[in-house]
């Protein structure tokens, strides 16, 4: 089903001057003002200036596309000569433990949703994607991938990269304090062999990068629609994608968190009223808990769980699932996404109070900490405490064309931007 293939990657030569761990960023809705400002000050040719240049006007991305092409003018970007995969191994730390996860970053042909090829988990902003439209079209490239995963029940494609990286890797760089970046650039018959044999009849499912790949789609066709003809081998017909199984040890998915803000007295009794007719409270309170405590306790309790912190009473309980629930509206328990206390939460509670997920009282955050000192420090009104979204489920329910809540899962750690870009000019 999925069309996978090498592509030319445009990647740094040494002319940078040293290797990618100055030059690499993460994507850019992770990316604070700050943190932009550093990274952009680590050196003249981070990929921050490409993938959020900086400014308000529409001319930043005219500002990212001239700086694209002059960086391959004076040879700090190089088009690679054939087609080629690009293995990654990411090693990185999450609170005590090591992981190591594996990507293969290739061009993948961009199919419309309808066509069930490409699977999609959640719904897009129009804000955002009219912002990356706007930069890959000045820039004609994709400067970050997406994210997808794909079922390789066999294990082919991950014992072929394995054998691909016996060889010493094309580079390796430094991603945060911890991470470790090893890639191999693969243009070996045999990888490209077992890609096609796995993925023939398999769909790809979006993890990250929904935004961008509805922009490449829009791209795709305002491409089409300029040109005097098209084939196949067209770059902008693809987008880059990096993929992980499934299976990878590796990947490593974290809860999202839901928060409220501002919300009339009146609307948080409504609140507490469905939550009341809804879950059973625990108060678990103690002076030892602490917002990574909270998380364990929600993720090892049996069950539809969840945590809140209320700043009212400034308590901290773990709700749970009523065994005979009494929601404003019938809940489809029966539902594939019956298990998820996401959407319990969502559908029963936050939906029928505050309408869109989009609301300005509602904010997602996958960070324990900053959602607990949000609560406690007057910011939030309260807090929930979410499981990690399960990756059977994940993989059940988007198979049968159902999307998730908003913010249902965070991948961890984010792909890194710089490692390889893609034009979209010429053939792949």
């Amino acid at each position: 089903m999925a069309n996978v293939r090498p592509f030319r990657g445009l990647r740094y030569t040494n002319q940078i001057g040293g290797g990618l761990t100055d030059v690499i960023c993460p994507p850019y809705d992770v990316i604070s003002l700050p943190e932009q400002r550093a990274l952009a000050s680590r050196s003249p040719f981070n990929a921050i200036q490409l993938e959020l240049p900086e400014g308000r006007s529409e001319g930043r991305y005219r500002t990212a596309a001239t700086l694209l092409t002059k960086w391959q003018q004076d040879g700090i970007l190089r088009r690679d000569n054939t087609p080629c995969y690009y293995i990654t191994r990411h090693r990185f730390l999450h609170e005590t433990e090591t992981f190591e996860r594996w990507g293969l970053t290739a061009a993948v042909m961009i199919e419309d949703y309808d066509q069930k090829v490409i699977l999609p988990h959640e719904y897009t902003r129009s804000q955002a994607k009219e912002d990356r439209y706007q930069l890959m079209a000045a820039c004609n490239t994709n400067l970050s991938p997406v994210m997808s995963l794909y079922h390789d029940p066999s294990s082919h494609i991950r014992q072929t990269m394995r054998q691909a990286t016996t060889e010493s890797p094309s580079f390796v760089a430094s991603y945060g304090q911890d991470d470790e970046l090893t890639v191999w650039v693969d243009d070996s018959s045999k990888l490209d062999t077992a890609i096609q044999e796995t993925l023939r009849d398999a769909p790809l499912f979006i993890a990250d990068g929904h935004h961008r790949y509805e922009t490449a789609l829009r791209h795709r066709d305002a491409t089409r629609e300029r040109a005097k003809g098209w084939s196949e081998q067209d770059a902008f017909n693809y987008v880059m994608m990096t993929l992980i199984d499934f299976d990878d040890p590796g990947l490593l998915v974290l809860p999202y968190h839901r928060a409220l803000q501002n919300v009339d007295p009146q609307i948080l009794t409504s609140v507490w009223s469905q939550l009341l007719d809804i879950f059973d409270l625990t108060n678990v309170s103690s002076p030892s808990m602490t917002p990574y405590r909270l998380e364990e306790i929600v993720r090892t309790q049996p069950g539809l769980s969840l945590g809140l912190i209320n700043q009212s009473d400034r308590e901290v309980y773990l709700l749970t699932l009523k065994s005979h629930p009494k929601p404003h509206k019938p809940l489809a328990i029966d539902d594939a996404l019956g298990s998820s206390e996401g959407w319990i939460l969502h559908s029963a509670v936050l939906e029928p109070i505050f309408g869109s997920s989009t609301s300005e009282n509602i904010v997602y955050e996958h960070d324990p900490q900053e959602a607990w000192d949000g609560v406690f420090g007057g910011q939030l009104q309260m807090a929930f405490f979410l499981k990690p979204f399960p990756m059977e489920l994940f993989r059940s329910v988007v198979s049968i064309g159902q999307r998730l809540p908003p913010k249902s899962t965070f991948f961890h750690p984010k792909l890194a931007t710089g490692l390889v870009f893609n034009p979209l000019s010429g053939k792949l």
